[in-house]
Protein backbone atom coordinates (compact mmCIF):
# COMPACT_ATOMS: atom_id res chain seq x y z
CA UNK A 1 0.00 0.00 0.00
CA UNK A 2 2.95 2.56 0.89
CA UNK A 3 4.60 1.90 -2.90
CA UNK A 4 1.11 2.25 -4.23
CA UNK A 5 1.11 5.37 -2.61
CA UNK A 6 4.09 6.95 -3.21
CA UNK A 7 3.47 6.04 -7.12
CA UNK A 8 0.27 7.65 -6.86
CA UNK A 9 1.83 10.66 -5.51
CA UNK A 10 4.85 10.56 -7.65
CA UNK A 11 1.96 10.77 -10.90
CA UNK A 12 0.77 13.37 -9.34
CA UNK A 13 3.92 15.07 -8.80
CA UNK A 14 5.31 14.54 -12.57
CA UNK A 15 1.87 14.09 -14.85
CA UNK A 16 1.82 17.81 -13.93
CA UNK A 17 0.38 18.54 -10.90
CA UNK A 18 0.54 21.67 -8.31
CA UNK A 19 3.26 22.30 -6.47
CA UNK A 20 3.87 25.75 -5.01
CA UNK A 21 7.27 27.60 -6.05
CA UNK A 22 6.09 30.02 -3.03
CA UNK A 23 6.58 28.84 -0.08
CA UNK A 24 10.01 30.24 0.43
CA UNK A 25 8.75 33.51 -1.43
CA UNK A 26 5.53 35.15 0.57
CA UNK A 27 3.56 33.90 3.55
CA UNK A 28 0.51 33.49 0.94
CA UNK A 29 -1.08 30.40 1.03
CA UNK A 30 -0.43 28.17 -2.27
CA UNK A 31 -2.82 24.96 -1.93
CA UNK A 32 -4.16 23.79 -5.00
CA UNK A 33 -6.71 22.88 -3.85
CA UNK A 34 -8.03 26.51 -2.88
CA UNK A 35 -6.27 28.46 -6.15
CA UNK A 36 -8.81 30.88 -6.29
CA UNK A 37 -7.66 32.24 -3.43
CA UNK A 38 -4.41 33.10 -4.60
CA UNK A 39 -3.64 36.06 -5.71
CA UNK A 40 -2.05 36.44 -9.23
CA UNK A 41 0.26 39.22 -8.46
CA UNK A 42 1.62 36.78 -5.67
CA UNK A 43 2.25 33.68 -8.17
CA UNK A 44 3.79 36.10 -10.53
CA UNK A 45 7.42 37.33 -9.14
CA UNK A 46 8.24 33.67 -7.70
CA UNK A 47 7.22 31.40 -10.84
CA UNK A 48 9.25 33.70 -13.13
CA UNK A 49 12.58 33.59 -10.98
CA UNK A 50 11.77 29.80 -10.63
CA UNK A 51 11.48 29.34 -13.75
CA UNK A 52 14.45 31.29 -14.85
CA UNK A 53 16.49 29.41 -11.75
CA UNK A 54 16.33 26.33 -13.82
CA UNK A 55 16.82 27.63 -17.07
CA UNK A 56 19.98 29.03 -15.91
CA UNK A 57 21.33 25.44 -13.89
CA UNK A 58 19.92 23.17 -17.10
CA UNK A 59 21.80 25.62 -19.59
CA UNK A 60 25.38 25.02 -17.95
CA UNK A 61 24.63 21.62 -18.07
CA UNK A 62 23.02 20.87 -21.13
CA UNK A 63 22.61 23.85 -23.67
CA UNK A 64 26.58 24.93 -23.08
CA UNK A 65 28.02 21.64 -23.52
CA UNK A 66 26.10 20.83 -26.57
CA UNK A 67 26.39 23.88 -28.19
CA UNK A 68 30.26 24.07 -27.16
CA UNK A 69 30.14 26.67 -24.74
CA UNK A 70 31.90 24.99 -22.40
CA UNK A 71 33.22 21.08 -22.37
CA UNK A 72 34.10 19.41 -18.64
CA UNK A 73 36.93 17.39 -17.85
CA UNK A 74 34.38 14.98 -16.44
CA UNK A 75 35.31 11.49 -18.83
CA UNK A 76 31.68 10.07 -17.76
CA UNK A 77 29.16 10.05 -20.61
CA UNK A 78 28.62 13.45 -21.72
CA UNK A 79 26.44 16.26 -23.97
CA UNK A 80 29.70 17.52 -25.23
CA UNK A 81 30.43 13.82 -27.40
CA UNK A 82 26.37 13.96 -28.12
CA UNK A 83 26.13 11.53 -25.06
CA UNK A 84 22.85 11.63 -23.04
CA UNK A 85 21.92 9.86 -19.84
CA UNK A 86 17.91 8.94 -19.60
CA UNK A 87 18.40 10.48 -16.44
CA UNK A 88 19.16 13.67 -17.18
CA UNK A 89 16.17 14.37 -18.96
CA UNK A 90 13.89 14.91 -15.99
CA UNK A 91 14.92 17.91 -14.85
CA UNK A 92 13.25 20.06 -16.91
CA UNK A 93 10.35 18.31 -17.70
CA UNK A 94 9.22 18.32 -13.66
CA UNK A 95 10.44 21.63 -13.47
CA UNK A 96 8.84 23.47 -16.18
CA UNK A 97 5.65 21.57 -15.81
CA UNK A 98 5.00 22.88 -11.83
CA UNK A 99 5.60 26.02 -12.81
CA UNK A 100 3.01 25.90 -15.88
CA UNK A 101 0.39 24.75 -12.52
CA UNK A 102 1.43 28.60 -11.54
CA UNK A 103 1.49 30.79 -14.52
CA UNK A 104 -2.07 29.06 -15.42
CA UNK A 105 -3.29 29.22 -11.49
CA UNK A 106 -2.47 33.64 -12.71
CA UNK A 107 -5.07 33.28 -15.39
CA UNK A 108 -7.63 31.54 -13.53
CA UNK A 109 -7.37 33.05 -10.47
CA UNK A 110 -6.94 36.75 -12.04
CA UNK A 111 -10.37 35.70 -13.46
CA UNK A 112 -12.04 34.47 -10.85
CA UNK A 113 -11.23 37.47 -9.05
CA UNK A 114 -12.84 40.23 -11.19
CA UNK A 115 -10.94 42.91 -10.27
CA UNK A 116 -9.93 45.86 -11.57
CA UNK A 117 -6.90 45.31 -13.55
CA UNK A 118 -6.88 41.53 -13.42
CA UNK A 119 -7.47 41.00 -16.94
CA UNK A 120 -4.00 42.29 -17.30
CA UNK A 121 -2.55 39.28 -14.94
CA UNK A 122 -4.24 37.01 -17.81
CA UNK A 123 -2.74 38.60 -20.66
CA UNK A 124 0.66 37.89 -18.44
CA UNK A 125 -0.15 34.45 -18.06
CA UNK A 126 -0.79 34.12 -21.52
CA UNK A 127 2.78 34.40 -22.17
CA UNK A 128 4.45 32.88 -19.98
CA UNK A 129 2.42 29.88 -20.74
CA UNK A 130 3.94 29.96 -24.35
CA UNK A 131 7.44 30.94 -23.18
CA UNK A 132 7.39 27.73 -20.67
CA UNK A 133 5.14 25.57 -23.07
CA UNK A 134 7.34 26.46 -26.31
CA UNK A 135 10.55 25.30 -24.32
CA UNK A 136 9.05 21.78 -23.47
CA UNK A 137 7.75 21.16 -26.97
CA UNK A 138 11.09 22.30 -28.25
CA UNK A 139 13.03 20.54 -25.93
CA UNK A 140 10.59 17.13 -26.11
CA UNK A 141 8.69 17.25 -29.28
CA UNK A 142 5.39 16.00 -28.86
CA UNK A 143 4.15 16.71 -25.25
CA UNK A 144 0.99 16.80 -22.98
CA UNK A 145 -0.22 20.12 -23.41
CA UNK A 146 -4.47 20.42 -23.87
CA UNK A 147 -4.45 17.61 -20.74
CA UNK A 148 -1.36 19.01 -18.66
CA UNK A 149 -1.34 20.26 -15.31
CA UNK A 150 -4.74 18.92 -14.49
CA UNK A 151 -3.80 16.70 -11.70
CA UNK A 152 -5.34 17.95 -8.81
CA UNK A 153 -8.43 19.39 -10.83
CA UNK A 154 -9.43 16.97 -12.69
CA UNK A 155 -7.38 14.03 -11.12
CA UNK A 156 -6.36 13.63 -15.01
CA UNK A 157 -2.86 11.97 -14.33
CA UNK A 158 -2.38 10.46 -17.78
CA UNK A 159 -2.64 13.23 -20.40
CA UNK A 160 -2.69 12.58 -23.70
CA UNK A 161 0.15 13.74 -25.66
CA UNK A 162 -0.29 16.55 -28.49
CA UNK A 163 1.21 16.91 -31.70
CA UNK A 164 3.71 19.90 -31.59
CA UNK A 165 1.92 21.23 -34.68
CA UNK A 166 -1.14 21.53 -32.68
CA UNK A 167 0.21 23.00 -29.51
CA UNK A 168 2.16 25.75 -31.54
CA UNK A 169 -1.58 26.94 -33.15
CA UNK A 170 -2.33 27.39 -30.13
CA UNK A 171 0.61 28.90 -28.73
CA UNK A 172 -0.09 31.36 -31.07
CA UNK A 173 -3.72 31.94 -30.33
CA UNK A 174 -2.23 32.62 -27.03
CA UNK A 175 -0.07 35.38 -27.72
CA UNK A 176 -3.24 37.13 -29.79
CA UNK A 177 -5.29 37.01 -27.22
CA UNK A 178 -2.39 38.26 -24.60
CA UNK A 179 -1.93 41.04 -27.10
CA UNK A 180 -5.95 41.79 -26.57
CA UNK A 181 -5.47 41.61 -23.31
CA UNK A 182 -2.58 44.00 -22.46
CA UNK A 183 -4.48 46.65 -25.19
CA UNK A 184 -6.94 47.91 -22.37
CA UNK A 185 -5.76 46.43 -18.90
CA UNK A 186 -3.56 48.04 -16.55
CA UNK A 187 -2.00 46.45 -13.82
CA UNK A 188 -3.02 48.82 -10.15
CA UNK A 189 -0.46 50.99 -9.07
CA UNK A 190 -0.05 49.38 -5.64
CA UNK A 191 0.95 45.49 -7.38
CA UNK A 192 3.35 46.57 -9.82
CA UNK A 193 6.28 46.72 -7.86
CA UNK A 194 5.53 42.89 -7.69
CA UNK A 195 6.25 42.41 -10.83
CA UNK A 196 10.28 41.75 -11.28
CA UNK A 197 9.96 42.08 -15.27
CA UNK A 198 8.82 45.41 -16.16
CA UNK A 199 7.75 46.88 -12.71
CA UNK A 200 3.72 46.24 -13.92
CA UNK A 201 4.14 48.29 -17.20
CA UNK A 202 1.48 46.13 -19.44
CA UNK A 203 2.64 48.15 -22.69
CA UNK A 204 6.75 46.41 -22.32
CA UNK A 205 4.68 42.94 -21.52
CA UNK A 206 2.63 43.30 -24.87
CA UNK A 207 6.10 44.03 -26.56
CA UNK A 208 7.57 40.80 -24.91
CA UNK A 209 4.62 38.53 -26.65
CA UNK A 210 4.71 39.67 -29.52
CA UNK A 211 9.05 39.28 -29.80
CA UNK A 212 8.11 36.03 -28.54
CA UNK A 213 5.60 35.57 -31.45
CA UNK A 214 8.06 36.23 -33.66
CA UNK A 215 10.58 33.99 -32.20
CA UNK A 216 8.56 30.86 -32.33
CA UNK A 217 6.98 32.19 -36.36
CA UNK A 218 10.49 31.89 -37.52
CA UNK A 219 11.39 29.08 -35.95
CA UNK A 220 8.88 26.77 -38.04
CA UNK A 221 8.89 29.05 -40.74
CA UNK A 222 10.68 26.57 -42.75
CA UNK A 223 6.91 24.44 -42.45
CA UNK A 224 3.72 25.71 -44.90
CA UNK A 225 1.30 24.81 -42.65
CA UNK A 226 1.08 27.66 -40.37
CA UNK A 227 1.97 30.48 -42.64
CA UNK A 228 4.39 31.84 -40.47
CA UNK A 229 5.91 33.96 -42.80
CA UNK A 230 3.03 35.56 -43.75
CA UNK A 231 1.95 36.56 -39.79
CA UNK A 232 5.43 37.95 -39.82
CA UNK A 233 4.71 40.19 -41.85
CA UNK A 234 1.52 41.50 -40.56
CA UNK A 235 3.54 42.13 -37.00
CA UNK A 236 6.67 43.37 -38.49
CA UNK A 237 4.79 45.44 -41.09
CA UNK A 238 1.10 45.66 -42.66
CA UNK A 239 -0.43 45.33 -39.12
CA UNK A 240 2.29 47.03 -37.04
CA UNK A 241 0.32 49.47 -34.62
CA UNK A 242 -1.27 46.41 -33.53
CA UNK A 243 1.47 44.29 -32.75
CA UNK A 244 4.06 46.56 -30.50
CA UNK A 245 7.31 44.53 -30.35
CA UNK A 246 10.73 45.72 -27.92
CA UNK A 247 11.98 48.82 -29.13
CA UNK A 248 15.06 49.27 -27.26
CA UNK A 249 17.09 47.39 -24.90
CA UNK A 250 14.63 48.78 -22.55
CA UNK A 251 12.17 46.95 -23.58
CA UNK A 252 14.22 43.56 -23.33
CA UNK A 253 12.70 40.88 -21.01
CA UNK A 254 15.59 39.89 -18.61
CA UNK A 255 15.13 39.62 -14.66
CA UNK A 256 18.30 41.42 -13.45
CA UNK A 257 19.04 39.80 -10.41
CA UNK A 258 20.33 41.82 -7.19
CA UNK A 259 22.43 40.60 -4.51
CA UNK A 260 19.53 40.32 -1.55
CA UNK A 261 16.07 38.51 -1.57
CA UNK A 262 14.12 37.57 -3.54
CA UNK A 263 16.04 37.81 -6.85
CA UNK A 264 19.67 36.99 -5.87
CA UNK A 265 21.73 35.60 -9.06
CA UNK A 266 21.94 31.66 -8.03
CA UNK A 267 25.69 31.90 -7.60
CA UNK A 268 26.12 34.76 -5.84
CA UNK A 269 27.47 32.11 -2.58
CA UNK A 270 29.31 29.75 -4.18
CA UNK A 271 32.40 29.02 -3.64
CA UNK A 272 34.87 29.77 -6.33
CA UNK A 273 35.33 26.47 -7.00
CA UNK A 274 32.06 25.49 -7.50
CA UNK A 275 30.97 28.32 -9.72
CA UNK A 276 33.30 26.50 -12.25
CA UNK A 277 33.45 23.29 -11.58
CA UNK A 278 34.99 20.88 -13.88
CA UNK A 279 34.04 22.63 -16.81
CA UNK A 280 35.84 25.14 -18.82
CA UNK A 281 35.27 27.14 -22.00
CA UNK A 282 35.56 25.42 -25.35
CA UNK A 283 38.09 26.05 -28.31
CA UNK A 284 34.90 27.43 -30.58
CA UNK A 285 33.56 29.77 -28.00
CA UNK A 286 37.00 31.41 -27.32
CA UNK A 287 38.47 31.65 -30.73
CA UNK A 288 35.47 33.32 -32.30
CA UNK A 289 35.34 35.83 -29.53
CA UNK A 290 39.08 36.41 -30.40
CA UNK A 291 38.93 36.27 -33.90
CA UNK A 292 36.20 39.01 -33.90
CA UNK A 293 38.17 40.83 -32.00
CA UNK A 294 35.08 41.06 -29.33
CA UNK A 295 34.93 43.31 -26.12
CA UNK A 296 33.12 40.63 -24.15
CA UNK A 297 35.85 38.21 -23.83
CA UNK A 298 37.10 40.07 -21.24
CA UNK A 299 33.92 39.95 -19.34
CA UNK A 300 33.45 36.32 -19.66
CA UNK A 301 36.86 34.42 -19.37
CA UNK A 302 39.68 34.08 -17.68
CA UNK A 303 43.58 33.95 -18.89
CA UNK A 304 45.48 30.45 -18.45
CA UNK A 305 48.28 32.95 -18.66
CA UNK A 306 48.78 36.74 -18.79
CA UNK A 307 47.04 37.97 -21.84
CA UNK A 308 46.31 35.03 -23.05
CA UNK A 309 42.94 33.19 -23.60
CA UNK A 310 42.37 29.38 -24.57
CA UNK A 311 39.54 26.81 -25.02
CA UNK A 312 39.61 22.87 -25.06
CA UNK A 313 38.63 20.77 -27.55
CA UNK A 314 34.86 20.19 -27.28
CA UNK A 315 33.82 15.95 -27.92
CA UNK A 316 37.40 14.74 -26.96
CA UNK A 317 37.90 11.13 -27.02
CA UNK A 318 37.23 9.08 -24.02
CA UNK A 319 40.13 9.01 -21.69
CA UNK A 320 42.05 12.27 -23.40
CA UNK A 321 40.87 14.94 -21.36
CA UNK A 322 42.58 18.25 -22.16
CA UNK A 323 43.74 20.99 -19.67
CA UNK A 324 41.53 23.01 -18.48
CA UNK A 325 41.88 26.47 -19.72
CA UNK A 326 39.64 29.72 -19.79
CA UNK A 327 37.09 29.36 -17.60
CA UNK A 328 33.86 31.24 -16.38
CA UNK A 329 34.75 34.73 -15.41
CA UNK A 330 34.44 34.68 -11.36
CA UNK A 331 32.31 38.62 -11.90
CA UNK A 332 29.79 36.49 -13.10
CA UNK A 333 28.44 34.95 -9.82
CA UNK A 334 27.29 38.38 -8.91
CA UNK A 335 26.64 39.64 -12.07
CA UNK A 336 22.41 41.05 -12.01
CA UNK A 337 22.67 40.15 -15.60
CA UNK A 338 22.39 36.23 -16.50
CA UNK A 339 18.70 36.18 -16.30
CA UNK A 340 17.87 36.54 -19.78
CA UNK A 341 14.61 35.63 -21.04
CA UNK A 342 14.35 37.13 -24.59
CA UNK A 343 16.28 40.26 -25.30
CA UNK A 344 16.12 43.24 -27.82
CA UNK A 345 19.03 41.80 -29.17
CA UNK A 346 18.02 38.80 -30.22
CA UNK A 347 15.00 40.50 -31.68
CA UNK A 348 17.00 42.54 -34.12
CA UNK A 349 18.70 38.94 -34.89
CA UNK A 350 15.34 37.65 -35.60
CA UNK A 351 14.22 40.59 -37.71
CA UNK A 352 17.74 40.59 -39.87
CA UNK A 353 17.12 36.68 -40.88
CA UNK A 354 13.47 37.73 -41.74
CA UNK A 355 14.68 40.47 -44.08
CA UNK A 356 17.10 38.04 -45.19
CA UNK A 357 14.99 35.22 -46.27
CA UNK A 358 12.57 38.05 -47.93
CA UNK A 359 9.92 37.47 -45.25
CA UNK A 360 10.05 40.97 -44.82
CA UNK A 361 10.84 44.50 -46.57
CA UNK A 362 13.17 45.51 -43.64
CA UNK A 363 17.24 46.28 -44.05
CA UNK A 364 18.80 43.10 -42.93
CA UNK A 365 21.81 44.66 -42.34
CA UNK A 366 20.59 47.04 -40.54
CA UNK A 367 18.76 44.90 -37.76
CA UNK A 368 21.85 43.16 -37.73
CA UNK A 369 24.48 46.07 -36.58
CA UNK A 370 21.32 47.14 -34.19
CA UNK A 371 21.64 43.88 -32.90
CA UNK A 372 24.74 43.98 -32.64
CA UNK A 373 24.60 47.29 -30.72
CA UNK A 374 22.19 45.55 -28.20
CA UNK A 375 24.18 42.91 -27.61
CA UNK A 376 27.29 44.66 -26.08
CA UNK A 377 25.12 47.39 -24.21
CA UNK A 378 23.88 44.09 -22.42
CA UNK A 379 27.13 43.99 -20.78
CA UNK A 380 27.86 47.78 -21.01
CA UNK A 381 30.70 46.89 -23.30
CA UNK A 382 31.54 49.24 -26.98
CA UNK A 383 31.68 48.30 -29.84
CA UNK A 384 35.06 48.78 -31.41
CA UNK A 385 36.17 50.82 -33.72
CA UNK A 386 35.99 49.04 -37.17
CA UNK A 387 34.16 46.08 -35.32
CA UNK A 388 32.18 46.06 -38.40
CA UNK A 389 35.12 46.11 -40.86
CA UNK A 390 36.29 42.60 -39.86
CA UNK A 391 35.06 40.17 -42.10
CA UNK A 392 34.37 37.66 -39.94
CA UNK A 393 31.30 40.69 -38.80
CA UNK A 394 30.43 42.91 -41.50
CA UNK A 395 28.63 42.19 -44.61
CA UNK A 396 30.28 42.56 -48.05
CA UNK A 397 29.64 42.70 -51.76
CA UNK A 398 30.91 39.18 -52.16
CA UNK A 399 29.28 37.48 -49.25
CA UNK A 400 26.25 35.22 -50.29
CA UNK A 401 22.70 35.09 -48.29
CA UNK A 402 24.01 31.72 -46.26
CA UNK A 403 27.56 33.61 -45.59
CA UNK A 404 25.45 36.78 -43.57
CA UNK A 405 23.02 34.13 -41.86
CA UNK A 406 26.20 32.54 -40.43
CA UNK A 407 27.53 35.70 -39.45
CA UNK A 408 24.02 36.72 -37.71
CA UNK A 409 23.93 33.24 -36.01
CA UNK A 410 27.26 33.75 -34.58
CA UNK A 411 26.33 37.14 -33.21
CA UNK A 412 23.24 35.61 -32.40
CA UNK A 413 24.81 32.79 -30.40
CA UNK A 414 26.52 35.00 -28.14
CA UNK A 415 23.65 37.48 -27.38
CA UNK A 416 21.77 34.31 -26.33
CA UNK A 417 24.79 33.52 -23.55
CA UNK A 418 23.52 32.19 -20.46
CA UNK A 419 19.36 32.32 -22.13
CA UNK A 420 17.91 28.50 -21.64
CA UNK A 421 17.84 26.19 -24.78
CA UNK A 422 17.82 28.68 -27.49
CA UNK A 423 21.24 28.36 -28.73
CA UNK A 424 20.50 24.53 -28.99
CA UNK A 425 17.38 25.77 -30.24
CA UNK A 426 18.22 27.67 -33.22
CA UNK A 427 21.13 25.79 -34.21
CA UNK A 428 18.75 22.74 -35.18
CA UNK A 429 16.66 25.07 -37.04
CA UNK A 430 19.30 26.05 -39.17
CA UNK A 431 23.41 24.95 -38.67
CA UNK A 432 24.33 27.98 -39.28
CA UNK A 433 27.52 28.00 -37.47
CA UNK A 434 30.19 26.02 -37.88
CA UNK A 435 30.39 23.84 -34.67
CA UNK A 436 33.98 21.87 -34.66
CA UNK A 437 32.60 18.20 -34.46
CA UNK A 438 35.76 16.81 -32.28
CA UNK A 439 37.16 13.24 -32.64
CA UNK A 440 35.30 11.67 -29.53
CA UNK A 441 32.05 11.96 -31.37
CA UNK A 442 32.68 8.76 -32.93
CA UNK A 443 29.38 9.54 -35.67
CA UNK A 444 26.62 10.57 -33.35
CA UNK A 445 24.75 13.36 -34.39
CA UNK A 446 23.95 16.65 -32.36
CA UNK A 447 20.84 15.41 -30.50
CA UNK A 448 17.11 17.13 -31.65
CA UNK A 449 15.39 16.40 -28.67
CA UNK A 450 15.48 15.25 -25.58
CA UNK A 451 13.62 11.55 -24.64
CA UNK A 452 11.10 11.60 -22.33
CA UNK A 453 11.45 11.19 -18.76
CA UNK A 454 11.57 7.99 -17.59
CA UNK A 455 8.95 7.81 -15.04
CA UNK A 456 6.57 8.98 -17.89
CA UNK A 457 7.15 5.57 -19.38
CA UNK A 458 6.16 3.86 -16.33
CA UNK A 459 2.79 6.51 -15.38
CA UNK A 460 1.54 7.10 -18.72
CA UNK A 461 2.40 4.16 -20.79
CA UNK A 462 -0.26 4.15 -22.99
CA UNK A 463 -0.08 7.75 -24.22
CA UNK A 464 3.77 7.76 -23.64
CA UNK A 465 4.10 4.61 -26.93
CA UNK A 466 1.81 6.52 -28.68
CA UNK A 467 3.92 9.57 -28.68
CA UNK A 468 7.03 7.82 -28.92
CA UNK A 469 5.54 5.47 -32.01
CA UNK A 470 4.80 9.12 -33.44
CA UNK A 471 8.05 10.21 -33.20
CA UNK A 472 10.10 7.43 -34.22
CA UNK A 473 11.13 5.81 -31.13
CA UNK A 474 11.78 8.03 -27.75
CA UNK A 475 15.41 8.70 -28.87
CA UNK A 476 18.00 11.97 -29.04
CA UNK A 477 17.85 11.72 -32.80
CA UNK A 478 13.87 10.71 -33.22
CA UNK A 479 11.59 13.34 -35.37
CA UNK A 480 10.18 16.66 -34.24
CA UNK A 481 7.58 18.61 -36.56
CA UNK A 482 9.72 21.34 -36.87
CA UNK A 483 13.15 19.80 -36.64
CA UNK A 484 15.05 20.35 -40.34
CA UNK A 485 15.87 16.79 -41.63
CA UNK A 486 19.46 16.04 -40.50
Amino acid sequence: MKFKFNLIIAAATLCITSLSCTKDFVDVNTNPNEAAKVSPQALLGPTIYKTILANIDRNMRINNELMQVTVTTNNNLEFHRYEVRATETEAMWRNWYVELTNIRDIYHSAGIAQQAGFQAYQGISRILDVWVSSLLTDMYGDIPYFQSNLGYKELNTTPVYDKQIDIYRDLFLKLEQANQLLTDNTIPDAQKNMDPLFAGNTEKWRKFGNSLYLRLLLRVSHKPELDAAVKIREIVETKSSQYPIMASHDDSAILYFSSQEPYINPYLNARDIDFNGNKGYSHFFIENLIALGDPRLALWATQPTLGTYLGMQSGYPRGLVPERQSTFHLSLKTSPKLGNILNYAELQFILAECALRGFTFGDSWQHYQDGVNSAMQIWDANVPVNYFSNERVGFFPTDTDETKLKKIHLQKYFALFFTDFQQWYEYRRTKALDLIPGPGLEGRKMPVRMTYPLITQALNKVNYDEASARMGGNTPNGLMWWQPAN
